[in-house]
């Protein structure tokens, strides 16, 4: 994981992969997969593009923390200015 650091907050990018779609609207995601870990998120289906939607889709999500709010949808090597402007 990368992330720079401003005062109080500071931002993750998390791989994740698509597990599958709820009737209700989510998709639910498995975050960091591949690590031995089972860590689900559902995400409304409306944040993740059509193309990312698919089981087995990967992706990567943007958290601020503290409060682990989801900030946006990445695709993967996709240039994310708060994270990847520092590593220049």
């Amino acid at each position: 994981m990368q992330h720079i650091e401003d005062s109080s907050s500071f931002y993750v990018r998390v791989p994740t992969r698509v597990l599958g779609c709820l009737r209700s609207g989510e998709i639910t995601i498995i975050l960091f997969p591949g690590h031995g870990l089972v860590l689900t998120e559902p995400i409304q289906t409306n944040l993740i593009p059509e193309n990312l939607r698919m089981p087995n889709s990967e992706f990567d999500v943007l958290f601020k923390h503290p409060g682990r709010e989801m900030i946006r949808i990445l695709h993967r090597k996709e240039f994310c200015s708060e994270i990847d402007e520092s590593n220049d």
